[in-house]
């Protein structure tokens, strides 16, 4: 891996993703999922007895497709509505601390989050398998729309690197304590093991003496923390 690679490494990562998002996992989603659907349900529950009513009013053959229609719009209009007025953000989102964000981080606008939406039935049934397999847990919806799903937390404080290779300036040590601050927490995936394998495979060209008696292979992130001597 050369300086050209690094370099780009430090600003996007595994299909384009920046790296020192903290990406949340498939727990604390589907969690914020949970939390939603009761939302939904009980939106649901109010709106076929409302639609029962109001057919009772007019003709009870009509019950149905208002409680189909009403059934659509609250689920779509729900996820939709919260993320689109609240920058990316449901009420499941808000309790578990969770925020839909682009590629590079920022705020999407209103186009993706109405599309990340669109296929929300298909990501009933196929939604936790994408997840499952993917380094990044992004679902059809993610996938369409460009966007992940991160913890909406301050930035974690860049661990201290007591040695510096040979030949690293600033942007490949940004990109090496962007990579530590968020490595190690309950959401690490093979994405996280990948990018530890990069670093390390750009060390052993520039300093390989740092990595003598270290386990790279098994315990790649922690060789990495103490070829470096992170702190914090």
């Amino acid at each position: 891996m050369g300086l050209a690679d690094i370099r780009r490494e430090s600003i996007l990562g595994l299909d384009n993703i920046r790296l020192d998002l903290p990406i949340a996992g498939i727990g604390s989603r589907s969690l914020a999922a949970f939390l939603d659907y009761l939302m939904v349900g009980a939106l649901v529950l109010a709106w076929t007895i409302l639609s029962v009513f109001l057919a009772s009013l007019l003709t009870p053959a009509w019950a149905p497709a208002l409680m189909v229609i009403g059934w659509f719009l609250l689920e779509w209009g729900y996820f939709a509505g919260m993320e689109v007025a609240t920058g990316g953000r449901t009420l499941g989102k808000m309790a578990v601390k969770l925020r839909v964000v682009t590629a590079e981080g920022g705020t999407p606008g209103p186009g993706p989050l109405l599309a990340r939406n669109l296929v929300r039935s298909l990501d009933l049934v196929f939604g936790l398998p994408l997840m499952v397999f993917d380094p990044l847990s992004r679902r059809l919806g993610d996938r369409l729309a460009g966007t992940v799903v991160v913890h909406d937390r301050p930035p974690e404080t860049a661990p201290l690197l007591g040695r510096v290779p040979p030949g690293w300036g600033p942007r490949e040590l940004a990109l090496v304590e962007a990579f530590l601050a968020r490595a190690g927490g309950i959401d690490d995936t093979a994405a996280t093991l990948e990018m530890a394998d990069r670093i390390l495979e750009r060390l052993r060209r520039d300093a390989p003496e740092l990595l003598a008696g270290l386990d790279t292979r098994n315990d790649p992130v922690g060789s990495l923390r103490r070829a470096l001597q992170a702190e914090g």
